[in-house]
């Protein structure tokens, strides 16, 4: 919906410029105003929307599709990402679940988010949830603050998400705390605590590898970046729940690498 939106007010800016200046010589200029121009009526649109993702539960279905349009937007128009997908059978339509992936670009959370075909969350740390917007869209999708400066807060936060995670939404996570070495695809670290929700959730855990996202800064937004996502089947909480969050931490940091290069 957002990209249509997007190049019909591109068009249409265009249109008009040309009826009010007509020369054909000027297209260019029109077209790349009309870029700026439809982007923050975008942006507009989607602030417009707020009251209405206020007042509604997060796992809203018209509130989720705007938020996965708009990432949708942003992947194919600004960070010029080509998306392969194999495993979106294991995603689960139903339960509770919770999501886990290597983390290596700020594009990462925009990928989940358009893969899933469920309401999806996330848990970024606090400086992003100050932003401005941004913070404010994070907050009526249910997500889960980390804030690493207080203990206390994120013990706080966990409750909430917990009660997020059992009202359907899907939470994804990334146990590296951060973006680590985006040098190397692979994880290159292990917080076992990331694992305390899906724990205390009694969620099932799906593992996510994210391939090539190293590559983004090179190239966008003039040259596309091809990204392979492989999802995996997903893990029971019934088959793990006896294990301590360092051994499921171990196993899923185990089952992203395999399918991620060095």
């Amino acid at each position: 919906m957002i990209s249509i939106l997007f190049l019909l007010l591109i068009a249409l800016f265009m249109y008009l410029m040309t009826l009010v200046v007509e020369n054909l010589w000027f297209l260019p200029l029109w077209f790349f105003v009309g870029i700026i121009v439809a982007f923050f009526s975008i942006v507009i649109f989607i602030v417009i929307q707020f009251p209405i993702f206020k007042y509604t539960k997060f796992s809203n279905k018209y509130k989720y599709y705007v938020c996965r349009s708009t990432s949708h937007w942003l992947i194919l128009f600004f960070m010029r990402l080509k998306i392969k997908v194999s495993g979106k059978e294991n995603i689960p339509n139903t339960g509770l679940l919770t999501v886990f992936a290597n983390h290596k670009s700020y594009a990462d959370p925009f990928i989940i988010f358009d893969i899933m075909k469920r309401p999806t969350t996330f848990t970024p740390k606090m400086s992003v949830y100050k932003l401005p917007l941004v913070g404010t869209l994070l907050k009526y999708l249910g997500a889960f603050p980390i804030d690493r400066s207080s203990d206390r807060n994120t013990a706080r936060a966990m409750v909430d998400a917990i009660k997020v995670i059992k009202d359907g939404m899907a939470m994804a996570i990334f146990p590296e705390g951060g973006i680590k070495d985006r040098n190397d695809e692979k994880m290159v670290a292990m917080r076992a605590g990331a694992y305390r929700v899906a724990m205390k959730a009694g969620a099932d855990l799906l593992p996510v590898s994210i391939q090539n996202t190293t590559s983004i800064k090179h190239r966008a937004p003039f040259r596309s970046t091809k990204i392979i996502v492989v999802i995996h089947p997903v893990i029971h909480y019934e088959d793990v729940k006896h294990l301590t969050t360092l051994e499921v931490a171990d196993k899923m940091f185990n089952i992203i690498n395999n399918k991620l290069i060095k």
